[in-house]
Order: structure tokens, then C-alpha cells, then sequence
């Protein structure tokens, strides 16, 4: 089994390296980052998605389960991706999610000649798996979206 952490910190490489998503980040690259837990300093996540800034991606490891690919037994890896789009004045499009999500499917980084659907994020893992976006709501009640992607080994490393 791989360690999620070198495929959460590949993902947070490959998604800086789409000029396009920099760009909705307020051209800062540190805006796409990983959150690693990291007791007791960083123990919590619902702390973590609501001190987020805005605008910002944050990618964590949500958990690994078992699974089977092509008949064979697998590690199946779910990383999230938690996005706040970046502030929207009357008048402008209302497309800030809309793009952020067709970037991190459809973007392709500068180093790559694949958009992210089809990149290998980490050597040892499948392409994401397509994935869905979907709205939650933090604790003072300001939406976010999230985007759980799952990565499935080629083995067992």
C-alpha cells in the first residue's frame, strides 16, 4: 500500500502546474494546498475547511478501502478536494464553481500533455476515478463544494 501522503501531495503538485486554475487562485499557487493531520496541531478538519481562504483548493486523505479492479483485490484511495471560489461582484458570471471543477477534470497541467482526468497523479495508482462535485455547508452556515476523487492502486505496494 502507498502512502497517501506522497499521492495528496502529488495531486497538490499536478493541480499547480494548470496555469488556468493559478489564475482563479489570484495567481498564487500556495492557494492550492495539502492538509495533513497532524496531532495535535492539526486535528481537525472541519476547523481546517472553515479557516480556508478564499480563494483556495485544500486536498486531504479521507481514508483508503478495500476494493477489486479487473478481478483483483486493490486499495481504493479517497482524497477530497474542499474549493472556495474566489469573491464574485454583481454583474460577474456566476461560473466561479462551475470552473473550478472543469479545471480540476478537464484543466492540463504545463508538465503533462493529459488533462487531469486521465494524469497519473501517483506512479503506483489508476487515474482518478470521475468524480462529482457537491455543495456542503461549513459552520456558520457559508457554502463550500467538495470534489472526493478516488485513486486505485495498481497493486499492493
Amino acid at each position: 500500500m502507498i502512502n497517501p501522503a506522497d499521492l495528496v501531495d502529488g495531486l497538490v503538485a499536478l493541480l499547480r502546474d494548470i496555469p488556468e486554475l493559478v489564475a482563479e487562485m489570484g495567481g498564487d499557487e500556495q492557494r492550492i494546498y495539502a492538509y495533513h493531520d497532524q496531532y495535535p496541531k492539526r486535528a481537525s478538519l472541519a476547523n481546517a475547511i472553515h479557516t480556508a481562504p478564499s480563494p483556495s483548493i485544500m486536498a486531504t486523505w479521507q481514508g483508503t478501502t478495500p476494493g477489486t479492479f479487473g478481478g483483483v483485490d486493490v486499495w481504493k484511495h479517497q482524497v477530497t478536494l474542499f474549493l472556495r471560489a474566489r469573491e464574485t461582484f454583481d454583474g460577474d458570471p456566476p461560473t466561479a464553481y462551475y470552473r473550478l471543477f472543469r479545471l480540476i477534470t478537464k484543466g492540463v497541467p504545463a508538465t503533462l500533455a493529459v488533462p487531469m482526468v486521465n494524469a497519473t497523479v501517483h506512479p503506483s495508482c489508476y487515474p482518478m476515478d470521475l468524480p462529482l462535485i457537491q455543495r456542503q455547508t461549513d459552520a456558520e452556515g457559508l457554502d463550500y463544494f467538495e470534489v472526493p476523487l478516488t485513486f486505485t492502486e495498481m497493486g499492493d505496494d
